[in-house]
């Protein structure tokens, strides 16, 4: 997300509260996976899902990383509304597996870890994309612009989008429901 409004603003020159306003068609696409998620992941178990959503999050991702200055505004909008739906897939499934297994008693301290482990991840996530950004942006030739440096960081995005594909795939897969005691 730190790239994203950046790049509204530098590359494309819109102001603060048109680039907040591109980025409304991930919201809506995260709200509208949020069911589908959620009952998917009972389903089939975050593994699959939250798998599903990464990939569905570094396809989405691509355009950004190949965009330019003029590439179509409704496009990469299209980009980001794809990009919220695997945002959602992923995050519902994560926060589900980290509870599953554990006693009543143990829910309030896994949440609170869970949130911290949230946050600690992802400002250290900003602070790594704002490092490559500012390296790319630095580096760049006399002949490039600030889109090359973001494409530049977008592509990391993308690397660590993958990263976290496979990772996926150490979560737990569908959990059995328990099986009600006779009486």
């Amino acid at each position: 997300m730190v790239l994203l409004p950046l790049y509204w603003q530098e590359v494309r020159g819109e102001s603060a509260v048109r680039a907040g306003l591109l980025l409304a068609p991930q919201g809506i696409g995260a709200l509208l996976s949020r069911p589908l998620a959620g009952g998917l992941s009972d389903e089939l178990g975050a593994r699959w899902v939250a798998f599903t959503g990464f990939a569905i999050v570094g396809v989405a991702s691509v355009p950004f990383a190949l965009a330019t200055t003029t590439t179509n505004q409704w496009f990469l909008m299209a980009a980001l509304l794809v990009r919220g739906f695997g945002i959602a897939a992923v995050s519902i499934p994560l926060s589900a597996a980290a509870f599953i297994g554990l006693r009543r008693e143990e829910i309030p301290g896994a949440g609170i870890i869970t949130r911290i482990a949230q946050q600690v991840g992802g400002a250290f996530g900003v602070a790594v994309l704002a490092v490559i950004l500012d390296a790319a942006l630095r580096n760049r030739g006399a002949n490039s612009g600030p889109a090359e440096a973001f494409d530049q960081a977008f592509w990391w995005a993308v690397g660590f989008t993958a990263v976290a594909l496979m990772l996926s795939l150490a979560l737990p897969g569908r959990t059995p429901s328990p099986i009600p005691k006779a009486t």
